[in-house]
């Protein structure tokens, strides 16, 4: 097993992907690429 070296989760070493010189898991790596979209409701602020 390995640590992804952003959020420390332990994974297999086949799962993990280097990007930009960091072993991640899966998850950071979706996260990487396509960060979350904020879902802000603005009806609020009226």
């Amino acid at each position: 097993m390995a640590k992804c070296e952003k959020c420390g989760v332990e994974v297999p070493e086949e799962e993990l992907t280097e990007i930009e010189g960091l072993k991640v898991c899966e998850d950071c790596e979706i996260k990487g690429v396509k960060p979350p979209e904020r879902k802000t409701d603005l009806s609020k602020w009226n």
